[in-house]
């Protein structure tokens, strides 16, 4: 099964965690994690939450065990829950690290209405929420990047260009040019994940940034477009030219 994207920057790190809840299942003597998950429903359009979708009265909550580097390490845990509870945690899972997404589903679970975000969650210390927006009219775009020498054409890393800290998307809408999406990620993250934007077809500019100042030329895709409910466009792998390298 193929699985979705990560979420970037929303890592709950152990070592973050104030308070260890990890629980001893009485069954056994085995330690055991519980994610609970909370999931919404919101229009881009107008910023309303809505109810569940008609004819899709199903979440499954998927837990995926993954190592260090974001490889699966098996087959992920499923829970399903009734959608109108707006709510369900997956318990008893083994301490590790899991990737986590929620996929929304007719009662048979035959037709998929959408998929959310993911997020790697970390419960070898502590329990952890997962909480998502599934955005009925908009969707996301996904892309990941290197920066390399405008004239030497040698790679670069991040560090080696003063004053980079960021990339940043500009995404505008085709049809409405006053409707422009900002995002603007750390460049040593070397990939992204937009904020949701409405569907609809955009032109996309990517750029280098040192703070205020751009410092590469950017990158432009043009007719990219957003699909609903909650869909993620890959822009695929860029490489940015850095001036004066």
């Amino acid at each position: 099964m193929s699985h979705p994207v990560h979420l970037i920057a929303t890592v709950a790190l152990a070592s973050t965690i104030a308070a260890c809840v990890i629980h001893v299942d009485d069954r056994d003597t085995t330690e055991v994690a519980t994610i609970a998950a909370r999931w919404s429903f919101r229009n881009m359009a107008d910023g309303a939450t809505t109810r569940c979708p008609a004819g899709f009265d199903t979440v499954q909550l998927f837990a995926l065990p993954i190592d260090d580097q974001g490889t699966a390490l098996g087959e992920p845990s499923i829970d399903l829950f009734d959608c109108d509870a707006t709510t369900g945690a997956s318990r008893d899972l083994f301490p590790d690290l899991y990737q986590v997404w929620i996929e929304v589903r007719s009662h048979d679970l035959v037709a998929l209405y959408a998929q959310s975000l993911s997020q790697i969650m970390d419960v070898r210390f502590a329990d952890q929420s997962f909480t998502t927006d599934v955005l009925n009219d908009g969707g996301y775009f996904q892309l990941s990047w290197d920066l390399v020498g405008a004239a030497s054409k040698r790679p670069l890393g991040c560090s080696q260009v003063t004053g980079l800290d960021s990339v940043l998307a500009v995404s505008t809408s085709v049809i409405d040019a006053h409707r422009i999406y900002d995002d603007r990620r750390p460049c040593a993250d070397h990939a992204g994940v937009s904020g949701g934007l409405l569907q609809g077809d955009y032109t996309v500019t990517i750029a280098a940034m040192a703070g205020a100042r751009q410092v590469g030329a950017p990158i432009t895709f043009t007719r990219q477009t957003i699909a609903a409910p909650n869909r993620v466009t890959d822009l695929g792998a860029i490489t940015i030219p850095i001036d004066g390298m």
